[in-house]
């Protein structure tokens, strides 16, 4: 591709501990600063009820997210194509299967259909009854990058909106050394070609190469560390109004970057 993307933003969606949506963000919700404090679970509520007995708090996050931003972009997310992206997908679920495993105990065919790396969509799609085209990626810190990528390209190939969503969970003790913990984060935004009836938010162009010219938002240390983090600044960037380039992984990826321009 000779030129770098451009990409119509019409919706933006987003929880994490303490932040459950959108208008808490407005509000000044920033989320816990320690994982011991309490905080209202993902809801889930746009998935399918058996369904959503079996999701996990990473799944029902990004649902969340997800229906937060098609709602606003005026979305059918029966038809739209969809990104999810995410570092250690359902990691959780994968190693209490590893244990299991470790002690020749039988496993559960639902506990490994829930484990992964796309449980998330296919929980999301079938829920939506969806018939687009839908995709789970993972690049750790450029995740978000990747996916914008991904979505780029969906959007000059189909002529259709396409959701991103992108998310971790928090991270397992035992998997990830303390310095390095993080919180759930969950992040979506939709975006839209020319024409449609959802007013665009922004105009974005890239991912490129670059310095960032937007500072990060301000979160909690644990937050912050999500591989997810660069899509969350992104989201923080469109809500604000603010334009320029903004980095997509906190310095701990390749360096992508997006610029945010006016609609």
């Amino acid at each position: 591709m000779s030129e770098l993307p451009e990409l119509l933003v019409a919706g933006v969606g987003l929880w994490m501990p303490g932040v459950p949506g959108v208008e808490a963000w407005r509000d000044g919700a920033r989320g816990i600063t320690s994982p011991d404090e309490p905080f209202d679970k993902p809801s889930g509520a746009s998935i399918e009820r058996r369904a959503r007995r079996r999701a996990s708090p990473l799944c029902r996050a990004l649902a969340d997210a997800y229906h937060a931003a098609a709602t606003q972009a005026a979305i059918d997310t029966a038809t739209t194509s969809s990104v999810f992206g995410s570092g250690l997908g359902e990691v959780t679920t994968m190693l209490g299967l590893l244990d299991e495993m470790s002690r020749n105990e039988p496993l559960s065919p639902m506990a490994f259909a829930t484990s992964v790396h796309s449980a998330a969509a296919g929980t999301l799609s079938i829920s939506a009854g969806n018939r687009g085209f839908t995709t789970s990626i993972s690049a750790h810190y450029d995740t978000p990058g990747a996916a914008l990528f991904e979505a780029a390209g969906l959007l000059d190939s189909l002529g259709q909106p396409v959701m991103i969503a992108c998310g971790d969970e928090r991270s397992p003790e035992r998997f990830v050394a303390d310095e390095h913990a993080f919180e759930m984060l969950a992040v979506a935004i939709a975006v839209v070609p020319p024409g449609h009836p959802a007013a665009p938010i922004a105009r974005l162009r890239g991912p490129h190469p670059g310095e960032p010219s937007v500072p990060a938002a301000a979160l909690p240390p644990r937050l912050g560390r999500n591989p997810q983090i660069g899509l969350l600044d992104l989201a923080a960037a469109l809500l604000a109004g603010h334009t320029g380039v903004v980095g997509l992984d906190r310095g701990r990826g390749r360096g992508y970057c997006i610029t945010v321009a006016e609609a």
